[in-house]
Order: structure tokens, then C-alpha cells, then sequence
């Protein structure tokens, strides 16, 4: 029992070593050491290991059971971004705005999987005062009328700005819907051919009040079901190993240039001179750099008013919570929920905001 005692203790070592590590990971830009990203990507894996050495410690007896209650008190604060007991509720009042944000996959013509008509009803059930969209798609490859047009109608929303001023809707893009007129808008642009960037809008909200909302996309890791392991390519070592490198190459890249993304919507941001509503795709979990930077001095809705787990990817990989809504902290979130994916990789989310 000694010697399994000495193994066990070995990993448990190095399982707290590499939780501790994933603390550091928001505080380091991959594009120092992206390295360091995949330890916040195994944050809660790690987090749970190290649940299970204590518990192993405790059935033995063993004071070594300190080592991992240290290692999990350390990171603590961590817990609650990716999982929350219950969350904050409350009843729309006259001013406040109910907020929504989805990434929409075109609305699953890729796929030829279409729910448009499936999102159009959830908005007209729902009635949100704000909707972001990434990955819209102004025309259907099937017959009808616009994308526009029919979640308009089924919103009862004046006004949509998308991708930057005058853009051509037909082009892939993000979109934003809104029962309030916008005084300004314009867009934060990744560089030319880039379909991500951030689309920003100034509203006027009830009550007179003024924020600046953004519907942001991210750059993807672009993992695809090629990347995906299959019981057969665990058998076959020379597939298991190219499909390894395959993951690794494209989490380094979307890692890389998700920093410098975020070093340009977080500029841009600073220079709001009203209150910020940040929603959309940001493609990083919470112990990640990205969300680090695009949070900042804001507030996480979930966070703040979230329960359960909160995972918006739903795509072939282990599932994340990838997309956010944050807010500035003189605002306040409640009823923050997902909402369904339909046929899209990533789920909607909403929020009551009050100002």
C-alpha cells in the first residue's frame, strides 16, 4: 500500500501543479507563451482530479490531503465562472431590456438543417429588446423572404445595423436587432477577408439612458469533425498522432490571433463614452487570456445571475462556455439563461439587463 500511496501521491503532485498552472493562464498571451492557453482549456478536467485526490486522501487518512484542498482553495474564485449553484432572478421592470446573443451558423444552411423559422418563433415568444447575431446570413439559399425581414417582423424590432456601415448583407457577418433607434454605429474590422470583428451600436434606451452595444465573433480554432477521434483512430497510432497535431496547430493559431483581436476590440471599447453591453462568440473559456481582457472592469452575466454549468458549444468537441454577455458594472444582470442551439453549433443566450 505504501508504494501505491507514493504513485498516487506523484500524480497528485503533478495534477496540482498543472491546476495551479491554469490559473496563470488568463495573465499570459499566447502569443508570449501559447502554451500556457491549453492549461486554462483543461482548467476543469484538472479542477475535478484534484477533487478526486482528496477524496482519496481523505478515505486514507492522509494529511497529504492539504496538497490538493490548497491547490483548489488557490483557484477558488475560478469555480464560480464555470459553474454556479443558482442564479439571480428578477421581474422586468418599464426601463430595463431583455438582451440575446447567438452564434447562428447561417442558420444551418451549411448543414441543410434551416431554422430560421425555429429562431423567428423563439424571438416572437421571448420579445428581446436586443439581439446580437454572428455567423448571420441576410439570404437563404432556399426561397423567401430576407433573414431580416421575417425576425423584424417576429421581434417587433425598428431598426438592424450589420456589418459596418452600408455593408452588403449577403457577405457572412455579424448583425444587430434593436427596438431602439441607434445613434452611432461601426465596426471594429480583424483585417480585410476576415469574416470575424465587432460591430458596435449607441442606443437610447428607456429612461433616457445611453450604451454601447457589440456583437463580437472571435476567431474560431476551426476544428472540424476531421479533427474528431474515432474508436478506430485510437488504434492506429500514425492517425491518432496526425490528428493530434491537426488540434494542437489549430488551438495554437486561433489562440494567437484571438490576442490580437481582443487587444483591438478592447482599445475600441475604452474609448466608449457611454456604458458597454459586450455580447457574442469569443471562442475561449473562462481561464482563458481572451476572456481575461475582454472582461476587464465589466460584469459577466452569467456570473452574476447564471446556473449550472452554462456550456454554449455544442459542437463535435468537449463542450465550452464560449459565448458571453458582459456588461459594464454599473449595470445590472438577471435571468441569465441558455437558451436552445436549434440546429446551430452554439447556443443562445439572454439576459435581463438593468440600468
Amino acid at each position: 500500500m505504501i508504494i501505491v500511496n507514493r504513485i498516487v501521491w506523484i500524480l497528485n503532485l503533478l495534477a496540482g501543479i498543472l491546476l495551479l498552472l491554469s490559473y496563470a493562464a488568463p495573465y499570459i498571451n499566447p502569443m508570449i507563451w501559447w502554451i500556457a492557453a491549453f492549461f486554462g482549456l483543461a482548467f476543469p478536467m484538472l479542477f475535478i482530479i484534484n477533487a478526486l485526490f482528496l477524496i482519496y486522501w481523505l478515505i486514507m487518512g492522509k494529511l497529504k490531503l492539504i496538497f490538493p484542498v490548497a491547490c483548489m482553495l488557490l483557484g477558488y474564485s475560478h469555480f464560480g465562472k464555470v459553474y454556479k449553484l443558482s442564479g439571480a432572478e428578477a421581474v422586468k421592470e418599464e426601463n430595463d431590456i431583455q438582451v440575446m446573443s447567438m452564434n447562428v451558423k447561417y442558420f444551418g444552411q451549411g448543414d441543410g438543417k434551416f431554422f430560421l423559422d425555429s429562431i423567428t418563433q423563439y424571438i416572437s415568444e421571448f420579445q428581446p429588446d436586443i439581439v446580437c447575431f454572428q455567423e448571420y446570413a441576410e439570404y437563404m439559399e432556399y426561397k423567401g423572404s430576407p433573414s431580416s425581414t421575417k425576425i423584424k417582423k417576429a421581434g417587433g424590432f425598428r431598426y438592424f445595423i450589420g456589418k459596418g456601415k452600408n455593408a452588403d448583407l449577403k457577405d457572412k457577418g455579424t448583425i444587430i436587432f434593436s427596438k431602439f433607434r441607434p445613434l452611432k454605429t461601426g465596426y471594429v474590422s480583424f483585417g480585410n477577408g476576415n469574416i470575424n470583428g465587432a460591430l458596435w451600436a449607441d442606443f437610447v434606451l428607456p429612461g433616457k439612458d445611453t450604451v454601447r452595444v457589440y456583437s463580437c465573433h472571435l476567431q474560431s480554432n476551426n476544428l472540424g469533425r476531421k479533427e474528431q477521434f474515432h474508436q478506430e483512430d485510437v488504434q492506429n497510432q500514425e492517425v491518432a498522432v496526425k490528428k493530434s497535431k491537426s488540434i494542437i496547430k489549430r488551438l495554437k493559431a486561433g489562440f494567437e490571433k484571438r490576442s490580437e483581436q481582443v487587444s483591438l476590440v478592447t482599445e475600441h471599447m475604452a474609448k466608449s463614452p457611454y456604458p458597454v453591453i459586450l455580447m457574442g462568440d469569443m471562442n475561449d473559456t473562462q481561464l482563458s487570456y481572451t476572456y481575461r481582457k475582454m472582461l476587464g472592469d465589466k460584469k459577466d452575466a452569467f456570473v452574476e445571475s447564471g446556473k449550472g454549468a452554462g456550456n454554449t458549444y455544442v459542437g463535435p468537441f468537449p463542450s465550452y462556455r464560449i459565448d458571453y454577455i458582459f456588461h459594464d458594472a454599473s449595470l445590472r444582470s438577471y435571468n441569465y439563461k441558455t437558451g436552445p442551439h436549434f440546429y446551430s453549433d452554439h447556443k443562445l443566450i439572454r439576459a435581463l439587463i438593468k440600468h
